[in-house]
């Protein structure tokens, strides 16, 4: 009888621990965690407001310098992550703020971001084949589809677009 007490209150102190624990792994779970992240000596910072043109362009910018990089050196997987950047900071963020900034929307302005698209998609299809042969074809591309739009609707750009980055490895 004194062992079938003592097998009770084992079994009832190890349910109790299995309902503690299980209760701390949810309230754990549901818990924010803070992350830090650091980057390189690549990290620059924005100073236009964020939200605007200007700083979805300032990003874009960054982002095709950093690609004319990864192009050069046959980086695929770097091509990978920074063509997905640019199809979301021009491919969508830019045309939507432009589109917002703007009333009157040309059909020509549509056109140019169908072609810089098309031009991103098929550098994107370059990468993910490892294509050396046609990626710097591509790209070259995707850079005349920025300079098109850029002479239409850039009126105050002095200069043409450059890419090329001015930090060495």
């Amino acid at each position: 009888m004194i062992m079938l007490k003592k097998l009770n209150t084992q079994y009832s102190l190890t349910i109790i621990a299995v309902i503690f624990g299980i209760s701390i792994v949810c309230t754990s779970c549901n818990k924010t965690e803070e992350v830090t992240i650091e980057r390189g000596k690549d990290t620059e910072r924005i100073t236009p407001e964020q939200g605007s043109l200007a700083g979805a362009m300032k990003k874009a910018s960054i982002s095709m310098r950093r690609l004319a990089r990864a192009v050069e050196y046959n980086d695929w997987d770097q091509m990978d992550l920074l063509t997905k950047e640019l199809k979301e900071n021009i491919g969508f963020n830019c045309v939507e703020l432009y589109m917002i900034e703007n009333n009157d929307i040309p059909h020509e302005f549509t056109v140019l971001s169908s072609k810089f698209n098309n031009a991103l998609n098929k550098l994107m299809l370059c990468g993910k084949k490892q294509d050396s042969s046609n990626t710097n074809q591509e790209f070259n591309n995707l850079v005349k589809s920025c300079d098109a739009c850029h002479e239409s609707f850039n009126k105050d750009a002095k200069t043409k677009l450059d890419f090329t980055d001015s930090e060495q490895r």
